[in-house]
């Protein structure tokens, strides 16, 4: 069974620090999505396949890029997926 992410899906928000000058950063959404100009509108399915997960570790982790909106330091987080 497949599971959900719930930053995606808005039911949970993640606080992350940046590394650098340790301010909130900002949740960008799926790191996939930064691929190509089309990869926000790709079938979810077709774009997971894409996300340097192996298929397995994609039903159970997403990918999201965080960015600080100070010193734009950008982090990429693996997401565990909820059932």
């Amino acid at each position: 069974m497949e599971g959900i992410c719930p930053l995606c899906n808005g039911i949970e928000q993640l606080k992350v620090i940046c590394p650098i000058c340790e301010n909130q950063c900002d949740d960008q959404g799926r790191a996939i999505d930064y691929e190509d100009k089309y990869s926000p509108y790709m079938d979810y399915d077709i774009s997971a396949k894409s996300d340097g997960l192996t298929t397995e570790n994609s039903n159970q982790y997403c990918t999201h890029m965080f960015n600080c909106p100070d010193c734009n330091e950008g982090l990429l987080k693996i997401i565990n997926k909820i059932r």
